[in-house]
């Protein structure tokens, strides 16, 4: 991915942690109002966790990490944590996890006593503003005397940094594609669509092919006479209605949620609404889509429809990966369709040090392990874990026994088209940080304002243009984070 995408950069959401989906970020406001209104109780019981912590690990220097990781991410994480404390046994590590619903409250109180964990996972959203307000490490000053460049290791879009501060860098990235039910493609004579990031299908020629897949209980498509879009049997595809997805498309078309110098709504542009409208129309007017009720109801599992024959193509995150390819099913992969031209973005959640941290060489040596996915690549392997998520670390893409190795990770399936698509995806130049991370305020721009906004364009009772024409949002946009 191109060194010209700012170096500020990201992934959780939001986080959704397995990183992705659209589901809102916190705001970092929570630094200052814990400080302020923290009572002494929570304050002590932070420091009291951390103390415990360090006085449990007898004559072994001890860090501290802290997740809200849970489940199969968890076990993943724990994986590499014990792979770690095998090559390194005078550390150990002090794993902490916290459920995702509480754990920016536990963050912001051991913060308000000065007892942060020496390294924490911070949702995508926050970390420019954590940086910015002295509650982060500036790991510029580790990064230089280990005589390491984090743009010489990492993908751009996995790094948070200004041109003066290294705040994060951040592991399993996500990005946007199209999963495709290739039997499904095949079977209606539609040539499977090439996975070099440059080449995807334009919007066009996906709904086109969404149509001539759509059929209903008779075998009649959308252009047919007699359809039936009350008892359609096969969708062709679904409204890809998450903010994480219309943003991807957004930018296919010269748009984003804000304009270029972040002093006004982009969305909301001739080319906002032309993408916005687009997508409403696939349910509500082409009926090649599952309506929004449906897609909330009997159609809310993508994965599923798509991996049974019900749905052909889904514009969905690479965190849905793991959906496919442990239930062993040959999903194809594919850049997502451009209005104008190729467009994509992706993002990762922050993986942080303390300000208290900062002469702990033990815990910047775990950061730079646990950051490193080729390290995950090798506990997937050795422990028979699935991967957390998609490869950050440019030396997973050396077109040889690394990315051969990224590639066998993937144990019930032949993941290579998969891999090829998603390496394509991450190292294009047309790949952008994404607006959840880049973008001032965007819980309220977005989870607030414009998401609730398009809900009743998504059920088809008034049109994107309406909807976001009629939005005031001059109070809230404050620009990029630079």
């Amino acid at each position: 991915m191109k060194k010209k995408l700012l170096a500020l950069l990201v992934g959780i959401c939001m986080v959704c942690t397995t990183i992705g989906c659209g589901s809102s970020t916190g705001t970092a406001g929570g630094v200052e109002s814990a400080a302020a209104g923290g009572t002494d109780a929570a304050a002590d019981a932070g420091q009291a966790d951390i103390q415990a912590d360090k006085s449990s690990s007898g004559k072994k220097k001890t860090v501290t990490f802290y997740m809200w990781a849970a489940d199969a991410e968890q076990e993943f994480d724990k994986a590499i944590v014990a792979q770690y404390e095998k090559e390194h046994p005078d550390i150990d590590i002090e794993e902490n996890y916290i459920p995702y619903a509480e754990y920016l409250s536990k963050i912001n109180t051991m913060a308000a006593a000065g007892s942060m964990p020496d390294i924490f996972n911070l949702p995508e959203g926050n970390v420019f503003e954590w940086g910015e307000k002295g509650a982060l490490l500036d790991l510029k000053p580790l990064y230089d005397a280990a005589g390491v460049k984090p743009s010489d290791v990492s993908v751009d879009s996995a790094i948070f940094a200004t041109d003066e501060n290294v705040w994060s860098v951040g592991y399993n990235i996500t990005t946007i594609c199209m999963y495709y039910n290739k039997e499904l493609l095949e079977q209606n004579g539609i040539e499977l669509p090439s996975t070099d990031a440059s080449k995807p299908w334009s919007w066009e020629e996906f709904v086109e092919n969404a149509k001539k897949i759509t059929k209903d209980a008779n075998g009649n498509g959308p252009e047919d006479a007699g359809f039936d879009p009350d008892n359609i049997m096969v969708y062709g595809t679904m409204m890809p209605t998450d903010w994480t997805k219309y943003i991807a498309l957004l930018h296919t078309n010269d748009a984003g949620i804000l304009n270029e110098d972040g002093s006004a709504l982009s969305i909301s542009s001739d080319a906002g609404i032309e993408v916005i409208q687009s997508i409403a129309d696939l349910g509500n007017v082409i009926h090649c889509a599952p309506s929004s009720a449906m897609a909330k109801g009997a159609f809310s599992d993508a994965s599923a429809m798509l991996m049974n024959g019900q749905v052909a193509m889904v514009i969905d995150g690479g965190w849905a990966l793991a959906n496919y390819t442990n239930e062993g099913f040959d999903v194809g992969v594919a850049p997502i369709p451009a209005f104008k031209h190729p467009a994509d973005i992706s993002w990762t959640a922050g993986l942080c040090m303390s300000p208290n941290a900062a002469d702990n060489k033990e815990a910047f040596d775990f950061y730079q392990y646990f950051t490193n996915f080729m390290n995950s690549i090798q506990a997937a392997l050795g422990q028979g874990v699935s991967l957390g998520g998609l490869p950050h670390t440019l030396e997973v893409f050396d077109s040889g026994e690394n990315e051969k190795k990224w590639v066998s990770t993937y144990t019930k399936v032949d993941a290579t088209q998969m891999c090829e698509a998603f390496k394509n995806i991450l190292q294009a130049d047309t790949t952008v940080l994404g607006d959840n991370v880049r973008v001032k305020n965007f819980p309220v721009i977005v989870d607030n304002t414009i998401v609730p906004a398009l809900d009743n364009v998504w059920l088809g009772e008034v049109s994107a243009k309406e909807a976001l024409e009629a939005l005031d949002l001059s109070d809230s946009i404050d620009g990029y984070w630079k």
